[in-house]
């Protein structure tokens, strides 16, 4: 039996970040960290340690994604990514490209608004990546 996830919701939008709250928990995902910004993001971390997946808007107010994907690799305080974004295809790109420079696993980009077959997708692939490398915390 796999452990449960952690996962980490960084989304400035008060009401996506509540729809992405709520589809986390449909897939019995339910220790979720949820941040409106960088520092509400680095402060969870900080309390609550390091998470399996982050889901990650490249567009907030203030300092942007890319930031805290950068510091989530560089600390190892996240195992894979999914990007949130209504950007540009290559400015996703070189967030992946740079996501994956720094260790991370990106599972994908999703499209906003998220759904939530989307999600689901992406939540597969990570919980078929932990299974085939024997994941960490397996019990």
């Amino acid at each position: 039996m796999m452990r449960p996830l952690k996962v980490l919701i960084l989304e400035d939008n008060p009401f996506q970040l509540m729809v992405l709250h709520q589809m986390l928990n449909a897939f019995r995902i339910f220790d979720v960290l949820t941040a409106e910004n960088v520092d509400s993001a680095r402060n969870s971390l900080l309390k609550r340690g390091a998470i399996d997946v982050a889901i990650c808007d490249l567009y907030l107010e203030g300092a942007s994604g890319l930031e805290l994907i950068r510091e989530l690799a560089l600390k190892r305080d996240a195992t894979a990514l999914i990007i949130l974004s209504a950007a540009a295809p290559q400015v996703i790109e070189m967030a992946a490209r740079m996501a994956r420079r720094h260790g991370l696993e990106v599972l994908g980009c999703l499209p906003k608004p998220v759904t939530l077959d989307g999600l689901g997708q992406l939540l597969d692939i990570y919980r078929q990546s932990r299974q085939n490398t024997g994941g960490s915390g397996t019990n």
